[in-house]
Formats: structure tokens, sequence, C-alpha cells
């Protein structure tokens, strides 16, 4: 063998070693990877099917969906991606989402139980060598929504007010209620009551017109949903307006408290932190309140009226528009949410109702505050307490004292601040004071009726007084 042979072999044979180690190096193993994103067994006209595919090697290099029913298969997604440089990464990443009432619909998938197939593969090693990955899941395509049937005849409700509404749903459902405007409440089963029927507390807040637009509704596990009308009339209510001036000691003494207690910082001043308080702080504890009463237990707790502090004067009554001054200038505008109670200083707090307690501790610009939930997502909050008497989980009777009066939080003297709640919206407590309305709205269709029951009832539909 000539020298000149000698060289081109080891030429070639190190051409090949460096190829082999290239090849190795770039060697692509890893198949590309489906993640269900969302994917419900029960998909219906507006479900999301959502799928995350990836490959980190070479990229992909073509997918695949398609549904396949009874031998009958549709392609619902095909596309194909141009391959690198050997030295490059394709594309990596594809998201992919689609409507199955639509993109279903466009190959006359009609209801019933289907297969959907996803087919992926990565770009090549060496030409001719690629991963693929093979899923199928099994889907039930349904588009028809819940039924609903009103049970309930009349519905009177004040601005700030609250009603109940009885009603039935097909077996389907999974979930139902009252829209009212943009605020959703929750419908609760009553299995004494009989199959499929439900009942549904639900509120205008004061700040929603009389005429605002109601409706019951229903939702599947495929996520069909249907409403329906209901017969409802709504009153307005005036509620009063009053100024509160502002001192630098009741600025002082209020925000260094609530500094102290809270993540709040200080401002440039003492009042801008003040308002701060009373504007931003006041939204995240309404927010803190609202999400702890949509947790309330699905069925009723309590019974009869609801009780007004002992030998309590109103200082403050529900809904009123306060306007601040300091100094002579209006800084601030507020609603007041609820009841302020003056007794005695350091009064016994009650329970207004039996239920179980949720909250217990510090709560902005509450202060020393009680959460108890009376079930059916109605709760009653207890603020500025002076000393808190129960623990968080401890069931409550009427009566029961929760702690002390006070003026903890955004508080100027010693008095007890009541509210109701309902879903998360502020409710007037004086419907809730009277035992003749809350017999006549809530729980003549709240509670398990006998035919003497369902009697009284349509009569004390009749009996609703307005004004």
């Amino acid at each position: 063998m000539t020298q000149f042979m000698k060289k081109l072999l080891i030429g070639i044979s190190s051409l090949l070693v460096l190829f082999l180690a290239y090849s190795l190096w770039n060697w692509d193993s890893s198949p590309p990877t489906i993640q269900w994103r969302e994917a419900p067994s029960a998909v219906g006209k507006d479900s999301q099917i959502s799928l995350e595919i990836q490959d980190e090697g070479k990229g992909l290099q073509s997918l695949e969906v398609a549904w396949v029913r009874s031998g009958d298969r549709h392609i619902v997604v095909s596309e194909t991606y141009e391959a690198p440089w050997s030295w490059q990464q394709g594309i990596t990443r594809r998201s992919l989402a689609f409507s199955a009432g639509t993109s279903f619909a466009e190959g006359s998938l009609s209801e019933g139980e289907f297969l959907l197939e996803v087919r992926v593969r990565d770009q090549s090693d060496l030409w001719f060598w690629e991963n693929e990955i093979f899923e199928q899941r099994s889907f039930t395509l349904d588009l028809t929504a819940p039924k609903i049937q009103v049970l309930s005849g009349q519905h009177y409700i004040r601005q700030g007010g609250s009603e109940a509404i009885l009603y039935r749903v097909s077996e389907d459902t999974v979930a139902s209620g009252v829209q009212v405007g943009e605020h959703v409440f929750r419908g609760y089963p009553l299995p004494e009551r009989g199959q499929g029927i439900h009942v549904c507390l639900f509120a205008l807040a004061h700040d929603q017109a009389p005429a605002t637009d109601m409706s019951l509704w229903a939702k599947d596990a495929a996520g069909n949903r249907n409403q329906t009308s209901f017969w409802k009339k709504g009153f307005p209510v005036s509620f009063r307006k009053r100024n509160i001036r502002l001192s630098d000691s009741m600025i002082n003494a209020v925000v260094a408290e609530i500094l102290a207690h809270t993540d709040m910082t200080q401002g440039e001043s003492t009042l801008e932190t003040f308002l701060e308080i009373n504007g931003r702080l006041r939204e995240i504890n309404h927010r803190q309140i609202e999400e702890i009463s949509r947790q309330s237990v699905g069925h009723l707790l309590w019974s009869g009226a609801f009780l007004q502090l002992s030998h309590s004067q109103v200082e403050s009554a529900f809904a009123d528009h306060r306007t601040y001054y300091y100094k002579s200038q209006k800084v601030d505008q507020q609603t007041h949410l609820g009841f302020d109670l003056a007794s005695v200083a350091h009064g016994a707090v009650e329970s207004a109702n039996d239920g179980i307690v949720v909250f217990a501790d510090y709560l902005g610009i509450y202060g020393n505050t009680v959460l108890v939930d009376h079930g059916l997502g109605l709760i009653s909050l207890y603020g500025h307490l002076s000393s808190i008497e129960v623990q968080e989980g401890q069931g409550i009777t009427k009566g029961a004292i929760l702690g002390r009066t006070g003026q903890s939080g955004l508080a100027a003297g010693d008095h007890l601040h009541f509210s109701m709640i309902l879903q998360g919206v502020q409710v007037n407590p004086l419907e809730w004071w009277d035992e003749r309305w809350v017999d006549q709205h809530i729980l003549v269709k709240a509670q398990v009726a006998t035919e003497e029951g369902e009697e009284s009832s349509r009569e004390a539909a009749d009996l609703f007084d307005p004004s």
C-alpha cells in the first residue's frame, strides 16, 4: 500500500470518526411530549381542549389530531414543520386549543363518546431515524344544556336586600344559581324536598338598580349552560348621606394601629396613609370577606330572625354614603356597608344566629373581627372588637358571646360594626332582623315544607309590603 493510500485511509477514517462523534453528540433520543392542559371527560359546545406539544431535542416535524368513532376518523389539526440545519433546533413547542362544539362539528361529530388521537413526530436523526409519540383519550360530547324549572312564584327584592328562589334542575346539572347583573350566586340542593330541588339566596347590591337583569342558570359537566327568567320585582331604596370630619388625633391613632397589624406601609403623610387604608385596604378586606363567604357550607345552620346587638343604638346604618373632610377640604368618599351599633364600652357581642366561626382574627379596617357562617352562602361580621372569645371552626348558637365591643381597626369610638354578607355581597341586616321577613322570604323556601307549609308560603307571598 502506497503512502498516499495510507494517508487517504487515515483521512477517511478520521472523517468517519468525526462524523460519528458529531452524530452521537447531536443524537436526539428523547421523544416529543404531549401535555393535556384542559381536557374534561365531558365536553360541550363551548368546552376547550388544550394541548401543549414539546420536543426539547431537534424540534417538531409533524403533528396530527383527529377524532375517531365507530370506524370514522376526521382530522382536526394536521401540521408539518420545516427541517432545520443539522446544527440548528427547529420548532420545540406548539400550543393547541380548540372548541369541542365547533372544531369537531366540522366533521359531523354528534353527541356521544369518541376518541381523540394525537400523533407527534420529531425531526429525524441522520435523515431516517425519528421519534414518535401517539396518545388517545376518550371523551363524551354533550351539546344539550340542563333543564331548569322555577318552583317559587313571587320574588320581591329591595336595593341592598336579599331574596330566595326555589327551583328544580335536571340530573346532569353540576352548578346552578342566580345571576344579578355581574354578581353570581350559587344555589344549593335540598334533597329532602325532592330530586333536583335547589334553593338559592341572592341579593341586589345597594348600588344596583331595581331593574337590574336577573336570571336563573344551570350548568352541566360539559360546560353547557341554560338560563331562564323568573318573576321578580325590585324596589328602590334611598340611603343616607353623611359628612365625616377627620381630626389629626383620630387619623394618627387609626393609622398607627392598622400599620402595626397589616402589610400597609407609611405614605408621604399620615393623611395619605389614612386615605390608602380607607380605600385600597377596604377593597382588599372586602375581597377577603367575599372569598370566605363563597366557602359557606351547603345547608342551613340557623333558624328564625337574626339578633341585633342587645340594648344597642344605631350610630350608622347600611349603605350610608360618607364624605370625608379634613380641615374643611373634601378628601374622600366611601360607602359604609353595615350597621354601627353602640351599647356600653367593652359590651358583650352575641352571635346573631347559629353557625360556625370561619374567621377570628385582625381584619384590616374592621380590626379584631369574627365571621360566622350560617350556611347557604350567608355570613355575619362582627368588627372593631376589643377582644375575641371564640376560635375558628367553633360551632356557635344564637346569642353566644363572640367577644367584646371596642374601637380596633378604622373606628373612632367603642362600638360594634355588624354586617351581613351573602356570597360576597353586603346586604341590609334590617331584613334579617325581621322575623316576618325571614319566614316569608327565606325559610318557606329553604326549609322542608309540609303541605300546610307550602300553602302558607303562597299566602306569605301576597303579604309582602315593600314600604
